[in-house]
């Protein structure tokens, strides 16, 4: 290589380097404004995408799954930095991907995932891909099943025989939920949006929550009580309760992710 070509390169690369370091200060200054960060832009050979929070904020250290759809068990792995972008380097082939962070809350933790704002594959050329924390909401290919929000399984006491329709629940936040923020009393009737059927309460925000149950019969009140279901199977003394305090598991015994399970009763 002659000396102007030598000279050439290296100008490029500097100036490069001088672009690079630009924008990551831009996007930084950006980021304590409160600002969102800027989107990521496609880049061949990579899957590149932004992570925001639940306020539309970068989201810092979220976990990026790039899996391969066509060979078993082939993963790459990727971490959303300050200003919430992340960068996975790409192979030919058809790949997915997904994201997920981890919180400690009230002594547990939590793995979260995050939404897509497409559940498209990716070939080798790469692509963009952008995730955004949601506290509750229905999973994209989760068939009806999966919510971002925490299940609990509902169970009445031996001798209870009201009728469920007659039953009204309400979840109080005690304290923030689980991003930060400070959520909304919830008073759950059955076959509305959280309380799908007669044993199943889905898609609640997770939180620590003040739980109180009132059977609604002839047009009066009357308060029942709860209880941890976990603790009564476990064979421990789990005292019925006017107020229950409901903390969701990050993996409980025989249950799903981020759940909890409660007895009511008289």
């Amino acid at each position: 290589m002659n000396r102007p070509t030598l000279l050439t390169a290296l100008l490029l690369v500097l100036s490069g380097c001088d672009t690079g370091a630009n924008l990551v200060g831009a996007a930084t200054q950006a980021g304590e404004r409160g600002e969102v960060a800027a989107p990521a832009k496609a880049e061949a050979g990579h899957i590149v995408g932004r992570v925001l929070d639940t306020r539309g904020q970068p989201l810092a250290g979220a976990e990026i799954l790039v899996e391969n759809a066509m060979l078993y068990a082939r993963y790459l792995h990727g971490t959303s930095n300050a200003e919430g972008h992340y960068r996975v380097p790409v192979a030919p082939g058809v790949w997915s991907t997904q994201a997920s962070i981890t919180r400690d809350y009230n002594g547990r933790r939590y793995t979260l995932e995050l939404q897509p704002d497409s559940s498209d594959t990716f070939d080798g050329n790469g692509g963009v891909r952008d995730f955004t924390w949601k506290l509750e909401g229905r999973m994209p290919g989760s068939a009806g099943y999966g919510y971002y929000g925490g299940f609990v399984q509902l169970s009445t006491a031996f001798g209870f025989h009201d009728d469920l329709g007659q039953v009204e629940l309400t979840f109080t936040p005690d304290g923030p939920l689980i991003d930060g923020s400070s959520g909304q009393p919830l008073r759950l009737r059955m076959n509305d949006h959280y309380w799908v059927d007669a044993y199943q309460i889905q898609d609640i925000p997770i939180g620590r929550y003040i739980v109180t149950a009132t059977l609604n019969e002839a047009g009066t009140e009357r308060p029942l009580r709860i209880a941890d279901w976990h603790q009564q199977g476990a064979g421990g003394n789990a005292e019925p309760q006017s107020r229950f305090l409901l903390d969701f598991l990050p993996n409980p015994p025989g249950g799903t992710r981020n759940s909890a399970s409660i007895v009511i009763g008289h």
